[in-house]
């Protein structure tokens, strides 16, 4: 009588089916390289609404990159206008010297600010730009954090007769002292911006005829917060090696949309996308190097 073999039986696993699909590799995921195919969208889709905004007369908000109070000026429905954005783009498109020299005929010199003359340039061609057309300024609003902004909003002052607001921002009184909440330099700093922003409100309700809606502005200022969130984020993770993103040039629209989309929705949903594109990347090993010896920071 034969008995049932014990032990370890061998395992014999079917074979292989020669026509099924190799394994995907990670690079083909539909997630590597979404943040730059979304936000280049995202980026021409905000253009073509400026677009839309020059073709009905409507004055936009020209503000810099540095302190825009985009969130702010949301809440009033000025279509946002970078004029550094936008003078770049020229250099991008290898157009700038178009810009630059018609700036100089008209007399600007040479050594001035390129973002300036190319944006002026802009101005004199009807707001015509590469990547469309934008509306003129209703109102300026910049920072003291560079001298060019403040001179640079006077050109349109005297061109348009723009409202102009230089939101003053207080230095540091002395090297090496930082001031904190509680402390009487610091609350009396806060105070000093406070009202200046009040007379910012002020002044945005008497050029776009809107009142001020606070519950409007919590909701832009949640998603700047959810934006600067996943941002953090992203600069945590990009610690991987190799790096997960080039700074130069996949940076360069991951800022575009930080700025131009600044307070929007749609902007808070993108960084969210970005940071889960990053974490799927960091988790497989795909950077823009693939043996990363040397870093630049």
């Amino acid at each position: 009588m034969e008995t049932p073999a014990t032990g370890n039986t061998p395992r014999v696993d079917p074979p292989a089916n020669p026509l099924a699909p190799p394994p995907a590799h990670p690079l083909a995921h539909p997630l590597v390289g979404r943040a730059n195919r979304d936000g280049a969208q995202l980026f021409r889709d905000w253009f073509s609404s400026l677009g839309d905004a020059a073709g009905r007369g409507q004055g936009g908000a020209y503000v810099f990159v540095m302190g825009s109070l985009a969130e702010l000026l949301r809440t009033f429905d000025f279509p946002i206008v970078f004029p550094e954005i936008n003078s770049l783009q020229t250099a991008v498109r290898h157009l700038a010297h178009d810009y630059l020299n018609e700036a100089e005929d008209f007399g600007y010199s040479p050594d001035i600010c390129g973002y300036v003359k190319a944006d002026f340039a802009t101005q004199m061609r009807g707001g015509e730009l590469p990547m469309g057309r934008i509306p003129k300024p209703a109102l300026a609003v910049y920072t003291n954090a560079c001298n060019t902004y403040i001179k640079w909003a006077e050109i349109w002052e005297r061109m348009y007769e723009t409202p102009i607001f230089t939101l003053d921002v207080p230095g540091t009184r002395s090297a090496g002292r930082v001031t904190g909440p509680g402390q009487v330099d610091f609350e009396n700093d806060r105070k000093y911006v406070l009202a200046q922003v009040a007379e910012l409100i002020t002044l945005c309700e008497r050029v776009s005829g809107r009142r001020f809606d606070i519950d409007r502005l919590r909701e832009a200022l949640g998603h700047a917060n959810t934006m600067n969130r996943c941002w953090k984020r992203v600069l945590e993770l990009n610690r991987s090696r190799p790096a997960l993103f080039n700074a130069l040039t996949d940076g360069t629209i991951y800022l575009g949309v930080a700025n131009g989309l600044r307070g929007d929705a749609r902007g808070a949903a993108y960084f969210t996308d970005l940071v889960e594109e990053m974490e799927y990347k960091a988790a497989h090993g795909i950077g823009t190097l693939t043996a990363e010896e040397y870093r630049l920071l």
